[in-house]
């Protein structure tokens, strides 16, 4: 089998976790045929050329583009081959910023890269988009209809239905990982890692739902296979480590990374629901709050199937849970956030 090749590829979503393990990796083993790396910084953001190629050792070029903007997006395009699209907003003010940035941007983006010439267009979506499983036994698959559950997740279905329908002018892809966790450690996970420490970690009718989770190493093999790998050209995959956890589960590891025992603040499953219809009331005012939208989605299954990325791609995940929790408490106290 022959892999695809690269070329000049763009990244958006610099500076931000994935991408700076994207980057990592690129710089690590570059893959062959790959040239300029692009990196697509929205305006304002702390970041620049220099610094990107004196951390990462790679022919990098700096764009700025807000998502919102056609012409500043054609300009990134232009010249490239290989398109990573991880640009994205996951928590808002108000709930209309989903689709401002996550849908009619990346339509925005995708048409521009249709019109350069892009040959691939790989866009990181979420599992979000699909919505929840109806037990804890049934594991998602990529041929079942998707039911988004949130404005979050509509946002990003949508998203994926604009990119289909380039796919008879450009070869793309859609990416549905599940929450990633791993160095470097985001702000909001420090944040659950010390209220794990200080025995204050609110835990929902008992934490006995399903959820897959990605390491960030499995998520950036992925997303190579998916940047690269012929079969993968118009398709759709699930994104997450082989074994599927329980809430309950996933605390206890972050615990363990931690070496203290879990404590828990039970509550009951009824907050779930309620939570989720409040939330619900408060989009269609256009105002948004996080932690209720957290507590909505607290008694979802959200175990997804790896099968066709493995079958397909030759995906491998190899990280598993207590290894990459212990990477990422490693890397907070390396770095004094505990």
């Amino acid at each position: 089998m022959t892999l695809r090749r690269l070329g000049n590829t763009l990244i958006t979503g610099v500076p931000g976790w994935l991408s700076a393990a994207v980057l990592r990796s690129l710089a690590d083993a570059p893959p062959e045929g790959m040239g300029r790396v692009r990196c697509l910084v929205a305006p304002g953001m702390a970041c620049d050329e220099a610094t990107l190629r004196r951390d990462y050792d790679l022919d990098i070029e700096v764009v700025r583009a807000d998502m919102r903007d056609g012409a500043a997006l054609a300009k990134a395009v232009a010249g490239i081959d290989s398109v990573l699209h991880g640009a994205a907003i996951l928590h808002v003010r108000r709930p209309r910023e989903w689709y401002d940035i996550n849908t009619t941007g990346t339509r925005i983006l995708a048409e521009a890269a249709v019109a350069a010439g892009v040959t691939r267009f790989v866009h990181i979506s979420s599992n979000a988009a699909a919505g929840r499983s109806e037990s804890k036994d049934h594991l998602l698959t990529e041929d079942e209809p998707a039911k988004p559950m949130s404005h979050y997740g509509r946002s990003k279905h949508l998203a994926e239905l604009a990119i289909k329908t380039l796919s008879d002018r450009m070869e793309t892809v859609n990416l549905r990982p599940c929450m990633f966790y791993g160095p470097p450690v985001p702000a909001r996970h420090v944040d659950i890692y010390r209220r794990i420490l200080a025995g204050r970690m609110p835990l929902v009718g008992g934490g006995d739902f399903a959820r897959s989770v990605v390491h960030i190493d499995n998520l950036i093999q992925c997303c190579r296979l998916a940047l690269s790998h012929p079969a993968a050209a118009g398709q759709t995959y699930y994104v997450a480590d082989r074994q599927v956890h329980t809430t309950r589960s996933v605390v206890e590891a972050m615990a363990r990374a931690l070496g203290v025992p879990p404590r828990f603040l039970p509550l009951p499953r009824l907050v779930a629901p309620l939570a989720y219809f409040g939330d619900m009331a408060l989009a269609a005012c256009g105002r948004y709050w996080q932690p209720l939208h957290l507590v909505g989605e607290a008694d979802w299954h959200v175990g997804v199937s790896i099968a066709k990325a493995e079958r397909e791609l030759g995906y491998a995940p190899a990280v598993a849970l207590d290894e990459g929790m212990a990477q990422a408490v490693a890397w907070c106290r390396a770095h004094a956030q505990l």
